[in-house]
């Protein structure tokens, strides 16, 4: 559609259309997922134990959740994990990129998170037996490619200190000089990809039932959500882009070591434990979860969408 296109202009309502047609599809297809009930282990327990609780309750639950150490832990992780896409979506594709090539970007940078996911799962669930082990090796990983990331960004943007550069760059017309910054730019959403799937499965290492699963994803997501609001903030009230590298860069390295933390302490190798169990001999002293000792291991990767 903007192929042609030199200047940004209002879409047309096809494109509206189509995303609604896109969203309604998606929620039909919800109705062919099987219920948590009926799906049965290969060992024969049921996956989950679906306990509905009432509102009040769950209001309760997430508040104690501001206050729970584990989730403190993830919190740096949780406010860079969206903090980054104003940056690059406007101060590296918007403002280094024709329009037509920031959507032909645009394609790569997507792509490149099905890349990263596939990759660091694999690091994370099958690389080796132990799962606190495969947790360090992740993280290291994740850290050490984000690291090199952003040094790359960083490398890029000091070209562009005093401004955006006067000519924008075409995927077809620009020869050599459009390689660097393109490849950056799939860098970036390699990175995305790889650093949220590693919060994620850090996560799901924390518990073994589906309730308090629901509600550590649902923290992050919240404070992600947060953290997302303020960058946008931050772009709007014309910060230096390269101070948005420094603040993302920065909060990316902090929550690693953190997350490590968190893996070495909550992260059990021995699935019959209970999750009480793990966090005493943690030494995170959490209040016991009611019906906390009765819950089984649902496997290395758990779901939290």
């Amino acid at each position: 559609m903007n192929y042609n296109r030199t200047d940004a202009v209002s879409v047309n309502d096809g494109t509206y259309i189509g995303f609604m047609l896109f969203m309604a599809l998606g929620a039909i297809l919800s109705l062919a997922i099987l219920h948590p009930s009926r799906v049965i282990r290969e060992d024969g327990t049921r996956c989950s134990d679906m306990k509905y609780s009432m509102v009040s309750t769950e209001l309760v639950e997430v508040v104690k959740l501001f206050s729970n150490p584990k989730m403190l832990l993830i919190v740096p992780a949780a406010l860079a994990s969206n903090f980054f896409y104003s940056y690059q979506f406007n101060n590296v594709n918007g403002a280094l990129f024709n329009l037509r090539t920031r959507g032909f970007n645009n394609v790569f940078y997507w792509g490149a998170q099905m890349l990263g996911s596939v990759g660091i799962g694999y690091v994370m669930d099958f690389s080796f037996p132990s799962k606190r082990t495969r947790g360090f090796v992740g993280i290291g990983v994740v850290a050490v490619l984000g690291t090199a990331i952003w040094a790359g960004g960083l490398v890029e943007q000091r070209k562009y200190v005093h401004g955006p550069p006067t000519e924008l760059l075409d995927f077809k017309d620009s020869g050599a000089k459009y390689l660097g910054p393109f490849l950056l730019y799939f860098s970036y959403g390699l990175l995305d990809a790889i650093f949220q799937s590693m919060v994620y499965w850090v996560i799901g290492a924390l518990a073994s039932d589906s309730q308090t699963l629901s509600r550590y994803a649902g923290f992050y997501k919240g404070v992600q959500s947060a953290g997302a609001a303020a960058a946008w903030q931050i772009d709007a009230r014309k910060v230096a882009p390269i101070n948005q590298l420094y603040i993302n860069w920065g909060l990316t390295s902090i929550s690693y070591p953190l997350l490590a933390v968190l893996v070495m302490l909550a992260a059990t190798d021995e699935s019959s434990k209970s999750e009480a169990v793990v966090e005493k001999e943690a030494g995170l002293n959490l209040p016991a979860r009611p019906g906390a000792s009765g819950d089984n291991n649902a496997g290395d990767t758990k779901s939290v969408e």
